[in-house]
């Protein structure tokens, strides 16, 4: 007899099988036991989960989790195809409390959701949480896979993803082309647009020159920037700034409405001059901003401690080290293979369009560059190796801070599977890229679509770091 998919998912991981509460027809359907308020409130998650509903997941969510804007629930529901249910465990089973194991409808993969209410009469939970089973390395990535295809052929996603294990063994797989009219096939050597991804470079260049004496991390940017025109935003330090705690607001050339000013701007001095005479929005160090101007600012104190142009200092000491041979920072009149980026501007636009239209000139240090996936694995090895910073200041650099998911130009995450790195996000390029330093795996999703590579990221990262019991 053939085993149903569930009951083959309770073999492999060694879990209990089917509980007798859910014996027989009504266990098949999803059914549970007499209605309790805990289970109420699952029937009406699981049946909102399962409808696809976008307006009914925001509405249970914002009623009962305080989240009224949902976006990895209604991409999970989407993902999953919706959930059968496999049994309750009746030993976490009380009038408040209750945890049922969930099995995905669009790939063989398990779930575990728990509720609990703190006391009776309480109309909404004090936990609810719905975690992912580990599935082995190749499930993991199968299931992400899969994720892709769904998305590729919606139009959702085109680029590259790449997984790197520890032991030297890599994985990778193209999705679309390299744009409309040239049917080369994206793959894991083909350039694409970083966005702020680019920033760990940035942060790699200040933090080399620190280690070299020659800039301090506490030190304001005006000390090497010693013509700069106001001299309140003068004083945000190099710290506050790699920190997003300089007040410096962004950059005044990236949204599609600032047509004018990309065209009056070529270079870094250049953005100096429009952004330059402004007072920081906040005392530098009071609080956290995300600022793509900050990091505009690190890339003109490399030059000016360097006596490099920001492009060079980087091909040089961070391209050539790392073997990223297909990275850089084209201009516009220079952008022959690199894969065009297609956008709907985060929904404001029913079709996709290049985004070409909407680029700066050429990328800058918050920012912008090229690179492939081959490229950016080839960044990770050579500095989690200790081939571009010294141990201590990588470490330093990748400790979380305030806020608790930011250091010094990394997003770090701590946890039972923590990792560094960055992500970008702009019309029609969106990237992943984050290290785990307990197993050296190495995972990278660039797009040439809005806003997939997280998404993608989460998939495999939930499955392949889930729970084992």
């Amino acid at each position: 007899m053939r085993m149903s998919v569930a009951a083959t998912l309770l073999l492999v991981l060694g879990l209990p099988s089917f509980s007798p509460a859910f014996a027989g027809a009504e266990a098949e359907k999803g059914a549970l036991p007499t209605a309790a308020p805990v289970e109420e409130v699952f029937r009406e998650w699981i049946s909102v989960f399962n409808s696809g509903d976008k307006a009914g997941i925001k509405a249970f969510y914002g009623r009962y989790l305080d989240d009224p804007e949902p976006t990895f629930a209604i991409d999970q529901a989407e993902d999953t195809c919706g959930f059968d249910v496999v049994r309750m465990e009746p030993a976490t089973r009380t009038p408040l409390a209750m945890s049922v194991l969930l099995a995905e409808r669009c790939f063989p993969a398990l779930h575990r959701l728990t509720i609990k209410f703190a006391v009776a009469g309480d109309t909404v939970p004090k936990e609810f949480k719905l975690k992912s089973f580990a599935l082995s390395p190749q499930s993991a990535i199968d299931a992400m896979v899969a994720t892709a295809d769904r998305l590729a052929a919606r139009q959702k996603f085109a680029g590259a993803l790449l997984v790197a294990n520890g032991n030297g063994e890599v994985w990778s797989e193209g999705w679309g082309t390299l744009n409309k009219t040239e049917k080369a096939l994206i793959t894991a050597d083909t350039p694409m647009f970083l966005a702020s991804a680019g920033k760990m470079f940035t942060a790699v260049a200040v933090l080399q020159l620190v280690a070299q004496g020659k800039v301090d991390l506490d030190a304001p940017f005006g000390r090497y920037l010693t013509d700069y025109p106001n001299k309140d935003m003068a004083t945000a330090t190099i710290r506050q700034l790699l920190q997003h705690r300089g007040g410096t607001d962004d950059i005044g050339i990236l949204a599609r409405d600032e047509g004018p000013n990309r065209a009056r701007v070529r270079t870094i001095d250049d953005i100096i001059q429009l952004n330059g005479a402004r007072a920081p929005l906040f005392p530098p160090g009071s609080k956290f901003d995300y600022s793509n101007y900050g990091f505009l600012l690190l890339g003109a104190v490399v030059e000016r401690v360097s006596g490099q142009t920001y492009y060079d200092y980087v091909k040089r000491h961070i391209f050539e080290p790392a073997g990223m041979t297909n990275a850089g920072f084209p201009d516009l009149e220079h952008l022959e293979g690199v894969a065009t980026g297609y956008t709907t501007f985060f929904g404001e636009e029913p079709e996709l369009i290049s985004h070409r239209d909407v680029l700066p000139w050429r990328g800058t240090p918050a920012g912008g560059g090229v690179a492939s996936a081959n490229d950016m694995l080839g960044f990770f090895r050579a500095l989690s190796a200790g081939k571009m910073l010294p141990p201590g200041l990588l470490e330093l650099a990748t400790t979380p801070g305030d806020p608790s998911w930011y250091g010094l130009g990394f997003v770090t995450v701590r946890g039972d599977s923590s990792y560094w790195g960055h992500g970008g996000d702009s019309y029609g390029m969106n990237v992943a890229a984050s290290y785990y330093p307990e197993s050296g795996t190495i995972f990278l999703c660039l797009a040439t679509r809005d806003s997939a590579c997280g998404r993608l990221h989460s998939r495999w990262h939930h499955r392949t770091y889930g729970l084992t019991k």
